[in-house]
């Protein structure tokens, strides 16, 4: 049977690792090896890949990343997820890095409810990031093209989600909305799995670059889209990957505070020989209320 499409989604591509990936060696090289493989899938069973959002993890990256990603990402189709957009704005999708992908030809958009025929015995309507999902023309239903929904909205089931997850995201609320469609992609949510929405089977694909510490234990995976409507999971091999081995607590508050983060990337551009270095963490926890396990690294950092 012929496999008619690569899905995947959250690649969340930055130019410096995330604090659970700070040990790789070259984090270029570390997200490469999964595209790599997702390019070797594509080329083999002759067929685009689908990106369903979230390809950047912020819509202005460096440049330097731009470039990289022009030069390492596989061809294909694609929507955008909040992290590709501006405040979330789908409507300064031009303003994104994202939307140079478009421009260099690396990616097509897919544009909201417009139906997309790729020719490969598909049709593709993308429903990027806060543009409400539609349902499929009756005169389209039933005929022998598979009708593919490439959709970046958080859907959970049962043990899939986070606390408070609304009951309107379960895949089981979706059935009205995915009426006309033989299946239907999501990103967002980076747990992967295979559900239902009353007829249509809905296929989550997951993150396909692991970045936090609560990624570590997932099985990265890209969909095949088969002629029949399936998808089949085909996992990658993460076996080169490499996790630091940091205290959870630091962990997690660095991960969950955004201005950590921020902060984190200027200590990066500075470098640890730099006077402001030392000032910067310094003033950093002289003004906020820093976690003591997050206190003592910076201390120990100072005094190295």
């Amino acid at each position: 049977m012929n496999v008619l499409a690569i899905c995947c989604a959250d690649l969340h591509l930055s130019e410096k690792p995330p604090v659970a990936r700070s040990v790789e060696k070259d984090w270029l090289a570390a997200q490469a090896r999964p595209l790599e493989q997702v390019r070797e899938v594509a080329e083999r069973h002759k067929c685009p890949v689908i990106y369903a959002g979230d390809i950047f993890d912020r819509h202005d990256p460096h440049p330097l990343l731009i470039n990289w990603a022009i030069e390492n990402l596989p061809d294909g189709f694609a929507v955008p997820g909040q992290h590709d957009l501006p405040m979330h704005r789908y409507e300064d999708l031009g303003k994104s890095a994202y939307w140079t992908l478009v421009e260099a030809q690396v990616i097509q958009d897919l544009k909201p409810g417009v139906l997309d025929e790729l020719k490969l015995g598909s049709r593709v309507w993308g429903w990027p990031w806060g543009v409400e999902v539609e349902n499929v023309d009756d005169n389209l239903i039933g005929r022998d093209e598979v009708n593919l929904a490439v959709i970046h909205s958080f859907i959970w089931t049962p043990g899939l989600g986070y606390e408070g997850s609304p009951e309107s995201a379960l895949a089981a609320a979706w059935g009205k909305r995915l009426l006309g469609y033989d299946v239907a992609v999501f990103g967002d949510n980076h747990q992967g799995f295979a559900a239902w929405a009353g007829d249509c089977p809905i296929y989550n694909c997951g993150c396909l670059i692991r970045r936090r510490s609560d990624e570590r234990g997932l099985r990265p995976a890209v969909g095949l889209l088969m002629e029949d409507g399936t998808i089949q999971r085909h996992y990658l091999d993460v076996e080169e990957d490499w996790w630091a081995d940091l205290d959870p607590a630091v962990v997690t508050a660095v991960e969950g505070d955004p201005t950590m983060r921020e902060f984190l990337d200027e200590l990066a551009e500075l470098g640890p020989d730099s006077l402001d270095y030392r000032e910067a963490i310094q003033r950093y926890m002289r003004d906020r209320d820093v976690a003591p396990g997050v206190a003592k690294v910076l201390m120990e950092g100072l005094e190295r």
